[in-house]
């Protein structure tokens, strides 16, 4: 599995995936960001298990954190020697998370409003069920690990200004996310997240990716200008 460029505060993201194990009394995790041509990128893995687990699965091509970011919903998995209907759409994988020791898998999808950017994944040594508590704060977890990905890399010479509440994007990025929200019959907030999301993924501006929109070059609902 590729390991990736992220821009950002690498300590935040470590921090914010420690706090998703703590809360969810797993036994560690990674961080799984999907490029915009469906690459997978290793960001973070609190150790090296919770790393053979994510290269596990993409030498697979398949496992929870694939699903996870397929559906949108978190893939749960509390015993893995326990044969199921879920367990047999990755063959071969459980021998292998046994031969880890790894007895539980949990995968949260990593969003932005309903953009899933990537993947928590987290495992447990023993089997066992999260508790509602646990599912709660991994379900937090992803959606604040969306925000750190999406958070501006700070500039050493430059201190990075307040949050405003619109963000502070120019009135061409709003005007993108009006026409996105007709496209998409969605709330302009989640309008706002899909481009903040697609640049993201892109490597580009947001602003480049308004401009698409405004000029027509780009639709978010697959039809043709």
């Amino acid at each position: 599995m590729a390991r990736g460029r992220y821009d950002g505060d690498g300590s935040r993201l470590a921090a914010a995936c420690d706090t998703c194990v703590r809360g969810t009394r797993a036994d560690g995790g990674g961080v799984v960001m999907l490029s915009s041509r469906g690459t997978r990128v290793l960001l973070h893995a609190t150790d090296g298990v919770a790393r053979a687990v994510e290269d596990l699965q993409f030498a697979m091509g398949a496992g929870p954190s694939f699903d996870a970011a397929a559906s949108g919903v978190p893939v749960l998995v509390p015993d893995t020697a326990a044969r199921t209907a879920q367990t047999d759409r990755w063959p071969g994988l459980a021998p292998e998370l046994a031969a880890m020791e790894v007895g539980a898998v949990f995968a949260f999808p990593v969003r932005a409003g309903s953009v899933a950017l990537g993947t928590l994944d987290l495992y447990r040594r023993a089997p066992g069920e999260l508790s509602r508590e646990e599912l709660d704060a991994g379900l937090e977890g992803g959606g604040a690990l969306g925000d750190e990905l999406l958070r501006p890399a700070a500039s050493a010479e430059t201190p990075s200004p307040p949050p405003s509440a619109d963000g502070g994007y120019p009135m061409s990025v709003h005007r993108a996310a009006g026409m996105v929200m007709v496209q998409l019959d969605t709330t302009i907030a989640d309008a706002l997240s899909r481009l903040r999301a697609t640049a993201f993924r892109e490597g580009v501006e947001v602003s480049a990716v308004a401009m698409e929109i405004l000029t027509g070059t780009r639709r978010f609902d697959g039809k043709h200008s």
